[in-house]
């Protein structure tokens, strides 16, 4: 059965200073789980629902990580209100290594996504899933960006959080400045005061600024703009939401 350490361990990651602390974070789910011990990530710990073990999709998961030599505790229903972090346990949670990517590793030549000021973790997640479907594997998270890291981040990624490689950056306009000035990267915001995108090249080393959702881009972004541009509308909203603005403009990135 699942140790108290390990309930009271869970409990603390779902707190993002442990999850700091431990530099681990938690996936729910068979999908997630199996999709993190086929990843290159670090899978610390599984805990299944004992009632569910028997399950074949659970054999696969035990079998699999027995292979990778990963720890497997079974806990029971009294356990679950205390290990869980959506309504509905699904049956089983992995304890995975928080990966360590530098804004080196993401220097390699091709498009990066940069993310400065986004608080809704359903929109970080969204875009995350979003760049793995185009391909798109490098994201930069600005200082004051939700955590990729949060429950409800993981869980709109769908799993395409270990396919993607994310770096969180202290000082995004530093970041930006050093694969600009290092890399030659360009830099390309998108805002409501930009030109056509249907007028946007894409070469492969530029990264992509998206701001907050309700401000936009913030000023100490703008010397390191190169060009900007805007997804023109027909309609009467205001905007487009911040998830499906990235979403529109990674299909022109990669239909060029």
């Amino acid at each position: 059965m699942i140790s108290k350490e390990t309930v009271k361990h869970l409990k603390q990651l779902q707190e993002k200073k442990y999850r700091r602390e431990f530099n681990e974070f938690t996936v729910e789910g068979v999908k997630g789980v199996s999709e993190a011990l086929e990843s290159k990530m670090t899978v610390a710990l599984i805990v299944i629902d004992g009632k569910l073990r028997d399950r074949d999709d659970m054999r696969e998961i035990i079998k699999l990580a027995d292979s990778l030599e990963v720890a497997t505790e079974f806990c029971g229903r009294l356990d679950i209100d205390n290990i869980k972090t959506t309504e509905t346990f699904p049956g089983v949670i992995a304890i995975v290594e928080t990966p360590d990517y530098g804004s080196v590793d993401l220097a390699d030549n091709s498009p990066i996504i940069a993310l400065s000021g986004l608080k809704d973790p359903g929109n970080l997640g969204t875009i995350i899933r979003t760049a793995d479907w185009f391909g798109i594997k490098n994201i930069i998270l600005g200082e004051d960006t939700v955590e990729p890291y949060n429950p409800k981040v993981v869980r709109s990624t769908m799993g395409s959080l270990f396919r993607v490689k994310i770096f969180e950056s202290n000082n995004i306009v530093q970041t930006i400045s050093n694969l600009k000035d290092k890399q030659n990267y360009a830099v390309v915001a998108l805002d409501m005061a930009g030109k056509n995108l249907t007028e946007m090249k894409s070469p492969k080393k530029t990264i992509y600024i998206f701001g907050n959702e309700s401000h936009g881009l913030e000023p100490k972004l703008d010397n390191l703009i190169t060009e900007r541009y805007t997804i023109p509308g027909r309609g009467g909203a205001e905007s487009l939401n911040v998830a499906v603005a990235a979403g529109i403009t990674m299909s022109r990135i990669m239909s060029d």
